[in-house]
């Protein structure tokens, strides 16, 4: 005897089929609503089934009952992947980190924290922050520094359902603060590797990090990125530290920020901003480009020139490695820098950096002047130019209160340390450069004292020539149309100022290194050893002009350093007799400023310029365009030469033609 299901009818068996799909939507529904039974194998539990949040998952129970492999494959499915390849491993890391994402602070608050080599941090960003009322930035700087601009950030086309009224973009970035460090042999060569920043594309969107989806995958650049995105609701984003190479260990400590007001750090590093002036053996002088094109006479030029210092400098000696990695963060530069200028103390003496506003230099506009001293000589340094916070203010709440760093700048301290920088002289006011000194016998303001009466008993004998001419009289009874008695006086005090205080460089620097050098003084006793040059330098064959005529039937090639005037001497006699600097290498004043005097003053006057192969090579040099400062005039600076060449080289040339044949006429 057996049992036999009874027989249903056809509106039976339709009940029954029906029943039976309901009942199995309802199992997916409730599982599909209870995601911590769907998420239990992603969590990470302690030897108790506690996971790190604290819940219990009953993951202990999933292992005893070996559902492993069906959760899983359930979740795979959920996220429209197939098993296998590998690749659910990654995705499932990823997940783990975002069921517990840590809280973004504020708008326009460093959110810190430290992150180990191979982890993801998830960030969420609440839509309470995202509606939340706008801040302002404060007065901040009189003006916009010129044209330049801030690194252009990730820009994300959303769809149009996020271009909604309550969408706002929102600013994110990120300064790599520590990183780790070297602990291999040798010497460390290469920064550690970069963190990766990454920024949800859609709302609730928590898959970020290493093969996440619809993210903007943004590694930072020298310790620094940002990205902008049109946001509505909660928005996530993540921070992944990669694998550490060999030789490197430790922990990143980063700074993350989230604004609907601006980026809370900025970046420049297309663009110093900053020039370096000259050096000596311990010291650099760098100054910022214009900080405005204002004229004197209007309201943001003097307000400008009123600011205390309203940038600041970072710097380091290149063998420093901590800054290797992070040249385009202000944390970053924080806390790796050597040397710093101290904000809100202008004179810098607990820094060994003096800052003051200045005119000096191109276009007599306002700029910021950094002297640094107590560094090493014969050393290469690097340095970069900062802003506090957004100028008005720094720190927690404030929009741009992670402060902002331009491109680095290099430069390298002299090594024979008779050249001394000298600028703020009251009557060459312009100069600024390393000039001829012996530290024997005269510190920095004993030098300055000495040129500067030089020159200005030269400059009073020459206005007293100038007195004589008719200056304020009518057009045609000037002595030109093109230029008057003022511009006389200016062209002749930049010429005066040039040739009476010569630039000077290392003697040590070779002749195949930096032609453009004119060798000076060198049968005189070197100032530190009180020793002479060898014969075999003094009694060395030496052509100063090759397109000299030959004198008298003796070759030009008949000449020593020792027995030629422009080698064995200085233009300025008293350099020579009193100063008595030893050996040294001038950068000869620029021809142009001959070329100017001569064309801006009277030719009763009797100014003339030296022609080519009768004294020019051995008295003046040729500007460069490619920055390199080739020839000396007041205001250069060393990169900025290059900027300023705005005439043609085929149009400068048939200009200083012309100017010759101008002066073969008052010759």
């Amino acid at each position: 005897m057996h049992f036999q299901c009874p027989r249903l009818t056809p509106v039976q068996s339709r009940f029954t089929a029906s029943f039976a799909a309901l009942m199995m939507l309802g199992v997916i529904y409730w599982s599909l609503s209870h995601p911590h039974f769907a998420y239990a194998a992603e969590l990470e539990v302690d030897g108790s089934g506690q996971s790190r949040g604290g819940e219990d998952h009953n993951w202990h129970r999933i292992q005893q009952q070996g559902l492993e492999d069906d959760v899983r494959e359930h979740r795979l499915e959920y996220d429209g992947l197939e098993q296998g390849g590998g690749v659910e491993e990654t995705v499932l890391v990823g997940r783990a980190v975002a069921v517990t994402p840590q809280a973004i602070s504020g708008n326009d608050a460093p959110n810190m924290l430290n992150i180990e080599a191979g982890n993801t941090t998830l960030w969420e960003y609440s839509n309470e922050l995202l509606v939340s009322s706008r801040a302002t930035t404060g007065p901040g700087l009189p003006s916009e520094l010129g044209q330049k601009r801030d690194v252009e950030p990730r820009h994300v086309e959303l769809r149009k359902r996020q271009e909604s009224s309550d969408a706002r973009t929102i600013y994110v970035s990120i300064n790599t603060c520590l990183q780790p460090t070297w602990n291999g042999t040798g010497v460390q060569t290469v920064a550690p590797p970069q963190l990766i920043l990454y920024v949800s594309t859609e709302s609730d969107n928590m898959d970020l990090g290493p093969n996440g989806r619809s993210q903007i995958v943004a590694p930072l650049q020298e310790g620094f990125a940002n990205v902008s995105v049109v946001a509505n609701g909660v928005w996530y984003l993540s921070v992944h530290a990669p694998a550490l190479p060999d030789g490197f260990v430790g922990v990143w400590n980063y700074e993350l920020a989230v604004s609907i007001n601006a980026f809370y750090h900025a970046a420049e590093p297309a663009d110093p901003f900053l020039y370096l002036v000259d050096t000596d053996i311990d010291a650099a002088l760098l100054v910022t480009d214009n900080l405005t094109q204002a004229d004197a006479s209007s309201s943001i030029y003097e307000d400008w020139m009123s600011l205390r210092p309203p940038f600041t400098m970072f710097a380091a000696n290149v063998n420093h490695t901590s800054t290797m990695g992070i040249m385009n963060s202000y944390c970053g530069w924080s806390n790796a820098r050597q040397i710093a200028a101290v904000q809100g103390d202008p004179g810098g003496l607990d820094s060994g950096v003096q800052m003051g506003m200045i005119t000096r230099g191109l276009g007599n506009k306002p700029k910021e002047q950094f002297y640094m001293t107590n560094l090493n000589s014969s050393s290469i340094y690097h340095g970069v130019l900062v802003m506090d916070g957004n100028s008005t203010d720094s720190g927690n709440g404030v929009v741009g209160g992670g402060g902002k760093v331009w491109q680095t700048v290099n430069w390298t301290t002299k090594a024979d340390g008779n050249c001394a920088l000298l600028f703020n002289l009251t009557f060459c006011d312009e100069v600024a450069y390393a000039v001829p000194s012996n530290p024997n016998k005269y510190n920095i303001t004993g030098l300055q004292r000495l040129y500067d009466n030089y020159t200005s008993t030269f400059y009073q004998n020459f206005n007293y020539s100038l007195q004589q001419i008719p200056c304020n009289t009518t057009s045609d009874a000037q002595y030109s149309l093109a230029k008057n008695c003022t511009d006389c006086a200016a062209a002749y005090k930049q010429w005066l100022c040039a040739v009476s205080i010569p630039r000077c460089e290392d003697f040590s620097i070779p002749y195949t290194a930096a032609p453009y050098l004119q060798r000076r003084n060198m049968g005189q006793a070197m100032f530190d050893t009180g020793s002479t040059l060898s014969d075999e330098v003094l009694y060395h064959n030496y052509t100063p002009m090759t397109k000299a005529p030959t004198l008298g039937g003796s070759s030009r090639y008949n000449q020593t350093y020792i027995s030629s005037l422009s080698s064995n001497s200085s233009r300025n006699p008293m350099i020579d007799t009193t100063i008595m600097p030893g050996p040294y290498n001038e950068v000869l004043p620029c021809e142009d400023l001959c070329y100017s005097l001569v064309q801006s003053c009277p030719s009763s006057f009797g100014f003339g310029c030296p022609y080519s192969g009768r004294g020019l090579e051995v008295g003046y040099g040729k500007r460069s365009n490619n920055g390199t400062i080739t020839c000396s005039y007041l205001g250069a600076v060393y990169d900025i030469s290059a900027a300023d060449t705005t005439i043609p080289p085929l149009f400068k040339a048939l200009l200083f033609a012309a100017l010759a044949a101008l002066l073969v006429g008052f010759a």
